[in-house]
């Protein structure tokens, strides 16, 4: 039977314990707050947590002459090196002028002057542009589709490409283009790749163009993705993405494409077509050729429906997902840049 003095050593041993874990749960093991990237910059001082400030940031070109439709892409670069935030973001005084991306790729509108900013926790950089008068001339598009992918009946072997010799400068030709070849599965996917570089280019348009290529349900998953890889964070951004699903480029080539542009597509060889009750329709699973992947194909999924709503209408294929179009490529060679696409 235990006594009155050794039920009281039990309570206090049982106090001490508790007070140990409440304060070793406030100590160093307990999890630093993220540091907020806004309120980064200025002074060179480490922040709370061993973040380190930005304290600069530089531009490759202050001035920029440009013609209207003219395009050329200012590389940011954050001082010092090791900073916590590699993130910059972009801005146009004027974008009746001159329109900038999140990538730093600045578009000639109209004549006149603006002034780039590019912004990295609270430190700017600036490059003012002057638009002139004259025109950059555009070769006429280009577009020409080859073999032969059954639309309902799964056929091991079966192939097609897509060629053209610039990508789509707006939505008119983006739906120009599709009535030339939306009409067959791998024309879906040479849309595809049209629409996420149109979207690098131009997020009003672009979103135009993946909405008329895509599911209702797929365009939501499209824009997430899209904004990750061509944002303004100088780690993750990939500004030669879609370039690494065209023929000839390679990291080993800083993918750099054989011009005129093409696009391979295959029926998978593993796959059958998927019956979709939601569609009411097959959906088709091909796979576009790519060097930039250890695989060397992506799978991209097809559809042609007649579901309400749906930018299909019975009429053109249009992309279920297209997961691989984003996943990370290999690094390109630092010693063969990429020089951006057409």
């Amino acid at each position: 039977m235990k006594t009155k003095g050794t039920l009281a050593k039990i309570a206090l041993w049982t106090v001490s314990m508790m007070v140990a874990l409440a304060v070793t749960s406030c100590g160093d093991n307990a999890p630093e707050p993220k540091p907020d990237p806004g309120q980064q910059g200025g002074g060179g001082q480490q922040g709370g947590g061993g973040t380190v400030a930005v304290t600069g940031i530089t531009l490759d070109k202050t001035t920029l002459e440009l013609n209207i439709n003219g395009r050329e892409t200012i590389k940011a670069t954050i001082v010092p090196a090791n900073a916590s935030v590699q993130i910059v973001s972009w801005s146009s005084s004027n974008e009746a002028v001159a329109k900038v991306t999140s990538g730093g790729e600045v578009t000639g509108v109209s004549a006149g002057t603006a002034t780039i900013t590019a912004k990295a926790g609270s430190v700017t950089a600036t490059c003012a542009v002057t638009v002139k008068k004259e025109q950059q001339q555009l070769d006429p598009l280009k577009v020409t589709i080859e073999g032969a992918i059954n639309h309902t009946t799964y056929t091991k072997g079966e192939k097609g490409s897509v060629t053209f010799n610039r990508f789509p400068a707006n939505v008119e030709e983006f739906k120009t283009v599709r009535d030339q070849i939306g009409g067959e599965p791998h024309g879906a996917v040479a849309l595809q790749i049209m629409a996420f570089e149109m979207y690098r280019r131009d997020r009003q348009a672009g979103e135009a163009c993946i909405k008329l290529n895509n599911t209702v349900l797929n365009v939501a998953e499209c824009t997430r993705r899209l904004k990750e890889i061509f944002g303004g964070d100088l780690v993750y951004s990939r500004a030669y993405q879609m370039a690494a699903f065209l023929k000839g480029a390679t990291p080993e080539n800083g993918y750099n494409p054989t011009e005129p542009y093409v696009v391979e597509v295959y029926v998978n060889p593993g796959v059958e077509y998927i019956q979709s009750n939601d569609y009411q329709t097959k959906v088709l699973v091909l796979e576009v050729k790519t060097k930039g992947k250890g695989t060397e194909r992506e799978t991209v999924r097809v559809l042609k429906t007649a579901r309400p709503g749906e930018a299909s209408a019975n009429k053109y294929f249009v992309v279920k997902n297209s997961p691989g179009l984003y996943s990370q490529v290999k690094t390109p060679s630092f010693t063969n840049p990429f020089k951006g696409l057409k």
